[in-house]
Formats: C-alpha cells, structure tokens, sequence
C-alpha cells in the first residue's frame, strides 16, 4: 500500500499541471482580441434544399452486357469490343482479363460500343474481353 502512495501523488501533481499549462493556453491570445466574439453570419450563403426523390418511371433502364473473349499473344497488344443493343448507348465499361500479366492501356466508348485494349506481357496467350453498361439516350 505505501508503493500506491507516491505513485498516486505523482498522478495527481502531473494532472495539476497539464490542467495548469492548458488553462494558460486558453488564455494566451492577443490583448486586443475581445473575449466574447460575435459568429459571424454570412447573408449570401445559400443552404441546399432536399430534393425530392425521382420518380423511378422516369429512370432509364441499365443492361450490362459482355463481349466475347479475345486472346492476345505474347508481347502483343489486342483489341476487345461489345456493342449495345440496339437503341442504347454506352454510359460506362470496362473489361475483364485471364490473368496477370495481361494489362488494360485503354478502356473507352466509341458510338454504340464499348472498347478496350490491352498488352500481353507474359509467355503465353491470355484473354481480354470488354463489358458495357448500357441505356437509352
């Protein structure tokens, strides 16, 4: 019990002072700054409104749809496209790839398709393919 002692007086006295040290930070501003400052109120600043949810009748549908797989030798770079069906265009994409040492340089809607290429940089054949998301215009 006499260890406790001198372990709990060290607490208290270290608490004291970080109390102290904190309450001379509170009021080490500059002699002109008034204590109590007003918020300051800008009349210009416009609040934003909650809108009202859309109505989903109005939303168009999104189909996804995906290409045929294309394989693209060793060292080379090929080309994957999926088209939408007819009436829709493509609003976003990407591919899929059979491993990893096939990589993506570019993915990108061209008219009513979805196009990516891709470069082979391992040993042996690997695939590409391009998937579309689509909708009406």
């Amino acid at each position: 019990m006499t260890r406790m002692r001198p372990l709990a007086l060290t607490a208290l006295a270290v608490f004291g002072v970080l109390a102290a040290s904190t309450a001379a930070v509170a009021d080490d501003r500059p002699a002109d700054q008034p204590v109590d400052k007003p918020a300051v109120v800008k009349p210009d600043v416009v609040l934003p409104q909650e809108q009202p949810a859309a109505d989903p009748a109005l939303l168009a549908a999104h189909d996804q749809v995906v290409g045929d797989w294309v394989d693209v030798a060793p060292g080379a770079n090929g080309v994957a496209f999926v088209a939408c069906p007819a009436g829709e265009v493509p609003t976003g994409g990407g591919g899929q790839t059979s491993a990893f040492r096939i990589f993506f340089t570019d993915s990108f809607a061209s008219g009513d398709f979805w196009v990516v290429r891709g470069t082979n940089t391992g040993t042996g054949t690997e695939s590409i393919r391009a998937t579309a998301v689509c909708t009406t215009p």
